[in-house]
């Protein structure tokens, strides 16, 4: 076992000062003194406290929000999808459009959900658009849901950047098992301040229609329910804009799976091209645009393998 190396001081703290450290210690699970030595790690490490300027996001584009550590972290490589390579679902791409370009340019914008089946370019659409704008200033900044509860500090580390960029703060797959508290953080956060100065977003995706999931053994209980309907109006109500995507009909898949290949340079009679379409839903148990993806990807590797 690896000795401690860390050496003990003596710190003088004012009594308040003391009481704010600790219920940010509760907060993170951790000891008061692990607190104050994450926090001053933080500032020796950054230089500026773990607030970050402006230069820090000029690189690139997007990142990932480490909850642990409370630091972002570049993302050099990240999926390089365009919206040109999203096929169908005009309208839904068009609504989130509309409204980041509100967003960039200091208009009224909106939360947004992303609903709908596995599959269909939920994610795909936010990368995309953040691909599309990132010249504008907009940087994507993912969070996993179990660092839902620090996003008071990320909101806090990027304050200072908000003049030359805008952020969208996206969580994928997002569902709540009924229990958790870390719903309340996500809601102060739709709704607090720091979104009101208008260079942050939240943009979230997710595969159930509530998005608090309950536990089986409560679902008899008429108080339970009725307050589970409550937190979960209370937390969807948070996006203003609910974008749905739905799986496509075998005509739309056949449609898309054209599209794409052509973009491939890739061309089928349209007969045998349908006959493998069909026989691959059936072998997958469904159809859905990623099954698109991978249905082209089949092809064009038979076709083009030497």
């Amino acid at each position: 076992m690896a000795a401690d190396n860390r050496k003990q001081i003596i710190v003088r703290i004012k009594p308040e000062m003391l009481e704010k450290l600790t219920r940010l210690a509760d907060n993170e699970y951790r000891s008061v003194n692990g607190e104050i030595e994450y926090l001053v790690s933080q500032a020796v490490s950054s230089g500026n406290g773990g607030i970050y300027d402006e230069d820090f996001f000029g690189s690139v584009a997007a990142f990932i929000w480490d909850g642990a550590e409370r630091e972002l972290i570049p993302m050099h490589v990240t999926d390089p999808v365009r919206l040109v390579d999203l096929k169908q679902y005009e309208e839904e791409k068009q609504t989130v459009v509309n409204n980041t370009r509100a967003f960039l340019q200091g208009l009224p914008a909106q939360n947004v959900l992303l609903y709908g089946d596995r599959g269909t370019g939920k994610s795909s659409t936010v990368h995309a658009i953040v691909n599309e704008y990132k010249d504008d200033g907009l940087r994507l900044i993912e969070v996993k849901k179990k660092d839902i509860i620090t996003l008071p500090r990320l909101m806090n580390a990027i304050s200072f950047a908000g003049k030359k960029y805008k952020f969208v703060i996206f969580i994928d797959d997002l569902t709540f098992v009924e229990g958790q508290d870390n719903y309340g953080e996500l809601k102060a956060v739709l709704e607090g301040s720091a979104l009101h100065l208008g260079n942050v977003l939240v943009y979230a995706t997710t595969n159930r229609r509530h998005l608090i999931k309950e536990n089986a053994s409560d679902r008899h209980n008429d108080m339970h329910e009725s307050d589970l309907r409550q937190e979960q109006m209370s937390l969807s109500d948070r996006f203003g804009i609910v974008v749905t995507y739905v799986n496509p009909d075998k005509k739309e898949f056949f449609d898309i799976l054209k599209e794409v290949l052509n973009d491939r340079g890739i061309y089928m009679p349209d007969d045998v091209l349908a006959v493998e379409a069909e026989r691959f839903c059936l072998e997958k148990g469904g159809r859905s645009p990623r099954g698109v993806q991978q249905l082209a990807g089949i092809i064009e590797a038979r076709l083009k393998l030497k």
